[in-house]
Parts: structure tokens; C-alpha cells; sequence
């Protein structure tokens, strides 16, 4: 019986192992391997957005059905729905005062002609939402503590890039523990609108981040793109302060990038004019703005702005708040 027994084990044990196996592998061709990893090696950043999708609508499928068994394990849920449970011993009204409704619209940079009394509504609704769903929530997790129950759903573990960022330009802490690499273009109005919040990172987090500038100009939709992004490098090469204050008068004019405007701004900053003219008038920065774009594409990145923050993606020009998460997140490692 014991000779079946381990029999029958020693087969199971190779029907998984043989399984586990075919899960990493892709395919095989005279013998050789494809593995998924290999299959995914340039397109990391989209099959962690499609597996964290899937966590996410697996999570709250999950989450549903714990919260409705675990209202049945408590006694006081007698006679009472999942709604009447929650509202009478797990939800508290909390009030959003209107200074807090103020703040979230000022931290979203929402613009002044489109707040209104419906608009605050709106927000107050939402962050009341917010607060109902933190509660419920952490008496969930207080649940599954108590109950010991045990949760199998893993969250997708999130890719780090490696980025060149050897000739670019950059601010902040030569060797901080948070380098914050951004692809961006002079035109797009939302990189003009961010730059004022990675500025606003560098007063709360001084040396403790590395701000870095990649080009990633979108020239079919911004035509003075390109012109642009060699105009910062020529600037670049007369000293790092010249490509920042090239890089901010430019964001500050986005609308107006034309080569004459360029050059009556690099004369505004004492550059040798002879020099940035010939860098920019031969082509001399094309080859490393293009590399910069190539670079971009090869990352993942569609769009502009887009941020590497330690290597973890972010796309968007993200209120402050968000950045301050993913950078706390990163100073806590």
C-alpha cells in the first residue's frame, strides 16, 4: 500500500512539475525553449498593465464576496442586509469641510474658470466615497486578520526600467536616492504644466531626488518639437544652468517655439551665440535627441510627458500628491 501510495505521489509530483513547466514555457522548437519571459522581454510595461487589470477586477470580485461572508459571521448581522450592516456598524459619516474640497481642487490644478458650485459638489461626493470605501476596508482587513482568513490573489510585481540617462540633462542630487527621468517635449502643454510641480519636488525633497530630461519630441503634432529639444542640448553644452533656463523659458512659451524666438532667448542668457548657432543650425544634437526618442519608444513610452521614477513607469502629468507617493514609496525602500 505504501509502495502505491508513494507511487502515486511521485506521479503527482511530476504532473506539477511537468505543468509548472509548461506555464513558463511558450513554445519549443527542436528541442529549444521559448519561454514567456523571453516573449515579454519588450513588452513589459504592457503585460504588467494588462496583469494588474486583471488583479484589480479579481481583487474587488474577491473583496465582494468576503465582505458579504464575513457579515454573516458576525452576529449583530441578524435580520440585517449587506447595506444596513455597513451603515450601522462599520461606516461613520464623515464631513469634507470646504477647506478640504478646496485643497483637492487645488492640488488636481483644476482651472479656476471651470470650479463652480456643481463642480465642489461633485468633489465632495468623491472624497466622501473615498472615506466610506478607506473604512470599509480596513474593517475588512481587521476581519481577515481575525477570522484568519487567507487570501491567494497576488498583486502583479511591478518592472523597473533601466534608463540611460549618461548625457542628459539634470537637477538635484548628483547621487540621490530618487532619480526621477522624464521623456518630454517643449510643445506639449501638459509638460509645461508639470514642470511647475517637479519644481515644487525639489523645494519639499531638496538633494533627495535627481530630476533628469530626456527628449521625446512628438513632431508630427508639434512641428517646433524637434528644433526645440536641439536648441536645450546646444544650451546644455554651454553649462548645465543654460539647458535649465533654456528648458524653463521654452515651457513658459510652449505656443511660440519658432527657431527666431529660440535664438532671442539663448541670447537672453549671455550664450556664446556663434557657438549654439552652429550647434543648431548644423544639426549637431540631432543624432541625440533621436536616440532619446528611440530610447522612449523602446521603454513603452507612447505619450508625453512620461516618468521613470527608480525605474517604475508613470505616465502623465500626476498631481503632486501622486508623485509624493511613488517618491516616499522609493525613500522607504
Amino acid at each position: 500500500m505504501k509502495f502505491y501510495l508513494g507511487l502515486l505521489l511521485g506521479c503527482f509530483y511530476a504532473v506539477a512539475v511537468n505543468a509548472s513547466d509548461a506555464r513558463d514555457v511558450a513554445a519549443e522548437i527542436n528541442g529549444e525553449k521559448i519561454t514567456f519571459e523571453q516573449v515579454r522581454a519588450n513588452n513589459r510595461l504592457e503585460v504588467f498593465q494588462a496583469q494588474q487589470k486583471l488583479y484589480e477586477l479579481e481583487y474587488a470580485g474577491l473583496k465582494g464576496v468576503l465582505i458579504e461572508k464575513l457579515i454573516k459571521l458576525d452576529p449583530r448581522s441578524k435580520g440585517l442586509d449587506e447595506n444596513q450592516f455597513l451603515s450601522q456598524f462599520v461606516v461613520v459619516p464623515f464631513p469634507i469641510s470646504d477647506e478640504a474640497v478646496d485643497k483637492f481642487i487645488v492640488s488636481r490644478r483644476i482651472a479656476k474658470e471651470k470650479i463652480n458650485a456643481n463642480l465642489k459638489q461633485q468633489v465632495r461626493n468623491y472624497m466622501m466615497q473615498q472615506n466610506m470605501s478607506e473604512q470599509i476596508d480596513n474593517w475588512m482587513q481587521a476581519q481577515i486578520k481575525k477570522h484568519g482568513v487567507k487570501v491567494n490573489i497576488e498583486a502583479p510585481i511591478e518592472p523597473r526600467f533601466d534608463v540611460n540617462i549618461a548625457n542628459a540633462a539634470y537637477r538635484g542630487g548628483k547621487n540621490a536616492p530618487v532619480t526621477i527621468v522624464e521623456f518630454s517635449d517643449f510643445e506639449c502643454p501638459y509638460c509645461s504644466k508639470v514642470n511647475d510641480t517637479l519644481y515644487e519636488l525639489d523645494k519639499i525633497y531638496g538633494d533627495k531626488i535627481k530630476v533628469v530630461y530626456k527628449h521625446y519630441p512628438l513632431s508630427s503634432i508639434h512641428p517646433e518639437a524637434q528644433i526645440a529639444a536641439e536648441a536645450s542640448i546646444c544650451a546644455q553644452r554651454q553649462g548645465m544652468d543654460k539647458f535649465w533656463s533654456m528648458h524653463n523659458k521654452m515651457f513658459e512659451n510652449f505656443r511660440n517655439l519658432s527657431e527666431g524666438r529660440i535664438k532671442d532667448f539663448a541670447n537672453s542668457f549671455g550664450l556664446d551665440m556663434a557657438k549654439f548657432k552652429q550647434c543648431l543650425e548644423k544639426g549637431e544634437a540631432k543624432a541625440q535627441v533621436q536616440a532619446d526618442l528611440r530610447e522612449g519608444q523602446t521603454l513603452g513610452v507612447q505619450s508625453t510627458p512620461a516618468f521613470f521614477i527608480n525605474g517604475r513607469f508613470i505616465r502623465g502629468a500626476l498631481p503632486l500628491d501622486e508623485f509624493k507617493k511613488v517618491i516616499n514609496e522609493e525613500l522607504g525602500r
